[in-house]
């Protein structure tokens, strides 16, 4: 009887066992390497979002300061209503008043004692000239986010990805609008002189149109609180195959990845959220106004005082310019009331937002449809 030969038995198993193995590996070499080029997708979809955002957000922040600055200048423009008066309005910027000594000059001031005619528009013309130049500075600011947005999209139109960006007209999403309540600036026209000694006298003043901006600060428009960012990386065909793709009859699929990014500021958003004419002040600039409103309602009683030593010829004038004084008192106090009323206005805005700051954060993408700011 033949013995039975068992060598090579376990053969089979082993081939078995090894084919088993290497394709096992070579699926999880495939994987690793399907992941590892999803995370380095997904890293340049991040770090395109989050740099857009960021850039965003500084744009944000110079908006918000040069608000501000435009609010500061315009609030140092006042009334020219017999005497000059705080106005915080954009209805009515005049230059600053005329000094009472004619050895000084103010920059801003309509009235100049060396200029021989009597209307001039040098102040108003400085206010209207530096609330311009901020303007367009803010404009510029605009045009260099939608540069840096399509710089974005050209720099990486030759990579090994394609790239989308939402929302397609990036101008649009900051979410900011021009408040169209506009300003009217005035002449300064000085009318009457009254000389009280040599050195010291007062203007009596009446105001001429002089020119008017159709537009002031920015405002909060209605989707001012979309402003996320949203970046679509799509890969580009992968020339590599994944190991033993023609026996495993496999492709690595096409890679998508998604993210997104917005600016943020916990303090509030900088900007007045309504469209209006006040324009708030600073402590700086309302007392400048304030305290020249009221030396130059002082030096108009005194004037009245004094008139009373040239008879009665001198009745209807003391009169008519009592009567200036009680009504110019109370435009004074009620503009001066405007500061604490609460109002919306770009000075206030900002210095609620200021400490806080706009930045940037990741955000979660949201795969709904797409709205229309991002078509």
């Amino acid at each position: 009887m033949n013995k039975i030969n068992n060598k090579g038995q376990t053969l089979y198993y082993f081939l078995i066992f090894v084919i088993i193995l290497v394709i096992s590996w070579a699926m999880m070499l495939n994987i690793a390497r399907l992941i590892r080029n999803r995370m380095i997708l997904q890293n340049e979809a991040d770090n395109i979002a989050l740099s857009l955002a960021a850039y965003k957000a500084r744009v944000l922040n110079f908006l918000g300061g040069t608000n501000y600055l435009i609010g500061m200048i315009l609030s140092l423009g006042m009334n020219p209503r017999v005497t000059q008066l705080a106005s915080y309005s954009t209805d009515i910027i005049g230059g600053f008043p005329a000094t009472m000594n004619s050895s000084y000059e103010n920059p801003l001031s309509d009235l100049k004692h060396k200029i021989a005619a009597n209307k001039q528009n040098g102040g108003v013309q400085k206010i209207k000239f530096i609330v311009d130049t901020l303007q367009k500075m803010q404009d510029v600011a605009i045009k260099g986010y939608a540069i840096y947005y399509y710089n974005i999209l050209a720099n990486n139109s030759n990579k090994d990805y394609n790239i989308l960006l939402f929302p397609v007209h990036p101008d649009n999403n900051l979410g900011l609008k021009r408040n169209s309540k506009g300003i009217q600036y005035y002449f300064t026209i000085n009318d009457i002189c009254i000389y009280l000694d040599y050195a010291t006298h007062f203007h009596f003043l009446t105001r001429s149109k002089y020119k008017k901006s159709k537009y002031s600060w920015f405002v909060e428009g209605e989707k001012f609180n979309e402003q996320k960012v949203k970046v679509v990386l799509r890969q580009k065909t992968d020339n590599k195959s994944p190991l033993f793709a023609k026996l495993l009859k496999i492709q690595y699929p096409q890679l998508v990845v998604y993210s997104a990014a917005a600016p943020y500021n916990v303090k509030g958003s900088m900007f007045p959220k309504k469209e209006d004419t006040f324009t708030g002040a600073t402590a700086l600039t309302a007392s400048l106004v304030e305290v020249s409103s009221l030396l130059q309602l002082a030096i108009m009683t005194k004037t009245v005082a004094n008139s009373s030593a040239l008879g009665p010829q001198a009745t209807p004038f003391i009169a008519l310019a009592e009567a200036a004084i009680a009504i110019n008192y109370l435009e004074s106090k009620k503009a001066t009331a405007q500061l604490l009323s609460g109002k919306d206005n770009p000075i206030d805005a900002y210095l609620k937002a200021k400490n806080g700051g706009w930045a940037a954060h990741l955000v979660p993408y949201n795969h709904t449809s797409l709205s229309n700011d991002d078509e």
